[in-house]
């Protein structure tokens, strides 16, 4: 079976590319896993973030409350109440978005924390209307714009009453000094139990607070009425401290009133009993939600770690077994290859250095096999084409001295043929001459023929002439004897009428006689002189009719003339061109002569060539006989030796050339025989068609 390198590495790379796509798909199916659970992670972080949110906006609406139970103004007390509700909207609406996409264990978890910050909302509604109600914030406000000034004042009035007591030696310096710090001590207790009583939680702290801060506030009024006594005694002015005192006194009197009048010790039970507990169980739920969001991003992340695990291994696997593959299969095909390829480069080796007996073995059925078997194929071919060669080598060798003799023969001949060329030239320069004569005297000829027709033709225009001149005057002469007739008459009637008038006409009658003598006369010559005429034309027109017949054969006889001429101009062209023929003939086959002896040279060469070839050729080796081709060659070489001894004629004299004559000749010229007799010398050319 045929299982071709194509075919092979097609498989090998086909499973490959199917290991890739498998490796591929895996890789793609488990990315996809992964991408989801990924952004699974992410809804569930993001379900994480809003929960902490929700915690953090729960975590802020206290915090607002509690600034409301600390606020002094009702500004704050309004901006406070706004962020809390603001912050429970927020959580409001986290806690619908985390809902929409909460599973069921989820929306049960957020169903409970619904149900606990509805609770928180509702005390926290609670604690905001008591505050708002209440006059705690007013206390605290009395307090810091009055209490807190006016013992601020004060501290500055005890520095400068404290600097003058020392000043003074007086017994009642130190009890003055006494009294003065035991009110100072009496104010700081106030302003410890203000702000607790403030910040009460509950009811008893509040109350404790209020009694603390009177109890403080008596003791003040009275130590201040024995200090203020002392100070008089000691003579230090106490005036601006009475006064000074005593508004310290009234605010604090006032604000301690608000602050027992407050309701601010419900509103921190509520704030801190059931508002706390609230609080803390909305917190929790929040909590527990968050931690099973947690949890489920364990789970996910856990399941993201097992795929990817899997995913690892898988692909692993895949391009282990595509790494495996492709080395078993790059392993086989590399080694056939080689193998084959080691043997194919044997051959070309012996090839190389001239062994064609050898030949390989194709191992394997694919292309390397078709190499080997094509190199089998091409080193047979080289055999045949260098067994071939050394017979061709043979054959041109032994071809080459049978052209050489051969070559030889044709100088010789090419020789023998010039020196008759040469006489044939010289006969033909002859004849040539003769033509040449015969052409200028026919053209002579020609030309006093010519002449002559042009004469003759002129001569019986002449004639013509003449008989149509001797006709006019035959016609005039009748002419005249009409007249001489009409005279007569004319004469005669006058003598008629001469005769009638008697005497007086005889004058006239003499006179009319000897004009009719004259008539008579006159029409006798004219008569003659016709009768002439008419002879003389008869003469006219009958050696007019003896010139036209004349004329045609004097035509006739320059138009044979000048046939004459021309066939004498052409045979003189012609016998020039067939001297410049025979010249040329000459001048070919004296090279002819030149170019035999050139291949007689060269053939000796291509002997030469052939030997040193037939060496060359030498360095194969094929394992045949040459003894066909020594055959061959033994005849060849019989055959040129053959040629070699064969006798060649000795070249002729070329024969002088005869002077040409300008005049015409009588049985000049040569007898030329060009006809087909061949002798024993013409058989060995063969003649050109």
């Amino acid at each position: 079976m045929r299982f071709s390198i194509k075919a092979k590495l097609g498989s090998t790379f086909g499973v490959i590319i199917a290991l890739t796509m498998l490796t591929g798909g895996i890789g793609y199916t488990r990315l996809n896993s992964m991408t989801a659970t990924q952004e699974r992670l992410v809804e569930q972080s993001q379900r994480t973030r809003k929960a902490s949110d929700a915690v953090d906006a729960i975590q802020g609406s206290q915090r607002a409350l509690t600034r409301m139970r600390l606020a002094t103004t009702e500004k704050e007390l309004v901006d406070n109440q706004r962020a809390m509700v603001t912050r429970r909207q927020t959580v409001a609406t986290l806690r619908d978005e985390l809902y929409a996409v909460a599973s069921e264990q989820g929306k049960r978890l957020l169903d409970t924390v619904t149900v606990k910050l509805s609770k928180a909302a509702d005390l926290d509604d609670q604690v905001a209307k008591l505050l708002a109600e209440g006059s705690g914030h007013r206390a605290s406000e009395l307090w810091k714009s009055g209490a807190l000034p006016a013992s601020k004042a004060l501290s500055s009035i005890f520095e400068g009453v404290t600097a003058e007591i020392a000043r003074t030696n007086g017994a009642e310096a130190p009890l003055a000094n006494a009294s003065l710090q035991n009110v100072k001590i009496e104010m700081l207790r106030i302003a410890q139990a203000m702000p607790a009583g403030l910040d009460a939680a509950t009811a008893a702290e509040a109350d404790t607070a209020f009694q603390d801060i009177t109890t403080a506030s008596r003791s003040i009024k009275l130590v201040g009425n024995e200090l203020k006594d002392k100070l008089a005694s000691a003579g230090i002015p106490a005036g601006a401290m009475a006064g000074e005192l005593d508004r310290y006194l009234k605010a604090v009197d006032q604000a301690a009133q608000l602050m027992r009048d407050a309701s601010n010790a419900k509103v921190i039970g509520i704030a801190s009993g059931e508002g706390r507990a609230a609080f803390n169980e909305t917190i929790e739920a929040l909590e527990n939600y968050q931690k099973l969001t947690i949890t489920q991003m364990d789970s996910l992340a856990e399941s993201a770690r097992q795929e990817a695990a899997l995913a690892r291994s898988l692909l692993i696997g895949t391009v282990a077994a595509s790494l495996l593959i492709a080395l078993i299969a790059a392993a086989w095909i590399a080694i056939s290859i080689s193998r084959g390829l080691s043997s194919a480069v044997s051959l070309a080796n012996a090839v190389a250095a001239g062994d064609l007996t050898r030949t390989v073995t194709p191992s394997t059925n694919d292309e390397v096999g078709d190499l080997m078997a094509a190199l089998n194929g091409t080193v047979e071919k080289l055999r045949q084409v260098v067994g071939d060669a050394i017979q061709a080598a043979e054959n041109v060798s032994a071809g080459s001295q049978e052209l050489s003799a051969s070559a030889e023969q044709l100088s010789q001949g090419s020789t023998e043929q010039a020196s008759s060329t040469e006489e044939a030239s010289s006969s033909m320069e002859e004849m040539a001459a003769n033509v040449k004569q015969n052409a200028e005297n026919a053209s002579t000829t020609e030309k006093m023929a010519g002449q002559s027709a042009k004469d003759a033709e002129a001569s019986g225009i002449a004639v013509g002439k003449a008989v149509e001149a001797m006709q006019t005057i035959a016609a005039k002469i009748n002419i005249v004897q009409e007249i001489a007739r009409q005279t007569d008459l004319l004469a005669l009637n006058a003598a008629v009428e001469a005769a009638r008038a008697g005497e007086h006409g005889k004058g006239f009658a003499v006179v009319a006689s000897e004009v009719r003598k004259l008539a008579e006369r006159s029409q006798a010559a004219a008569a003659e002189i016709g009768t002439l005429s008419v002879d003389t034309v008869k003469v006219a027109q009958e050696a007019g009719s003896m010139l036209a017949k004349l004329v045609p054969d004097i035509k006739k006889t320059a138009e044979l003339v000048e046939e004459i001429t021309a066939a004498c101009r052409e045979q003189d062209v012609g016998s020039t061109q067939i001297n410049q023929a025979i010249q040329q003939l000459d001048k070919v086959t004296q090279q002819n002569a030149a170019a035999s002896e050139q291949v007689s040279a060269t053939s000796e060469e291509l002997a030469a060539q052939a030997e040193q070839l037939q060496t060359t050729i030498a360095f194969f080796r094929i394992e045949q006989g040459g003894k066909e081709v020594d055959r061959a060659v033994g005849q060849l070489k019989a055959k040129a030796a053959q040629m070699a001894r064969a006798g060649s004629p000795k070249k002729a004299a070329p024969k002088p050339a005869p002077a040409r004559s300008n005049k015409m000749t009588t049985g000049g010229g040569f007898a030329f025989d060009l006809d087909h007799t061949e002798d024993a010398q013409d058989a060995q050319f063969r003649r050109a068609s």
